[in-house]
């Protein structure tokens, strides 16, 4: 199997990405201090982003290798705020149709599952934002 690629915005925020299989993905992120909200806890888009890139990565090892992907639904649960240095993301595809890729995601901070995302996935053709930037 390639190595997966991060997005640009992954990479942004310290993501990595583990390790992955067919299906599977796991992401982790080194909590630092422009991860926190004004309450200094982790914010929510954290996690949210995380969620979103470890399924990118685990949808990325099922689609067609000429296509691309998009999100287009995304619900989290926050179960508790994540408390230690690190989160890990474990993302695996339940079901790959057609043009739809179905992902459930789980968060962990120190061992304790601190979130749990659905995710859908829908093929799209590439975007480049100097030419398709009307559409």
């Amino acid at each position: 199997m390639d190595k997966l690629a991060l997005s640009p915005y992954g990479g942004f925020l310290g993501v990595r990405i583990d390790n992955y299989s067919t299906r599977k993905a796991a992401c982790s992120l080194e909590l630092q201090e422009h991860h926190l909200n004004n309450g200094g806890r982790i914010h929510g888009g954290v996690l949210t982003s995380l969620a979103d890139t470890a399924a990118g990565a685990a949808v990325s090892t099922v689609r067609p290798k000429d296509k691309f992907t998009a999100t287009t639904d995304l619900s989290i649960s926050f179960i508790r705020p994540p408390v230690g240095k690190k989160l890990v993301a474990l993302a695996e595809v339940i079901h790959v149709g057609k043009k739809l890729f179905r992902v459930e995601v789980e968060i962990f901070c120190s061992e304790k599952l601190v979130a749990k995302t659905n995710l859908t996935f829908m093929i799209v053709k590439a975007f480049n934002p100097g030419v398709d930037a009307d559409n």
